[in-house]
């Protein structure tokens, strides 16, 4: 049996904040990820850049702070 390894195409992101009930910093990270391979194809059906897959990487990573700045109240 063949076994392919594609590459990752990876971003972290960490949210930092202070718990307002302990004073505590705290912190979450998440790791943002998709492979290049012919599986993952854009809107033209072609297989998607390293380029193509960062972008949507950093949009989706920006998404998610946001996300977390506001569950926290905007701290």
């Amino acid at each position: 049996m063949r076994r392919s390894t594609f590459n990752e195409v990876a971003l972290k992101a960490t949210y930092r904040w202070e718990d307002p009930e302990t004073g505590r910093a705290r912190q979450e990270s998440k790791k943002f990820f998709q492979t290049v391979n012919p599986f993952n194809k854009n809107a033209q059906g072609q297989q998607k850049t390293i380029k193509e897959i960062t972008a949507e990487l950093v949009k989706e990573r920006e998404a998610w702070l946001a996300a977390r700045a506001a569950a926290q109240g905007g701290q």
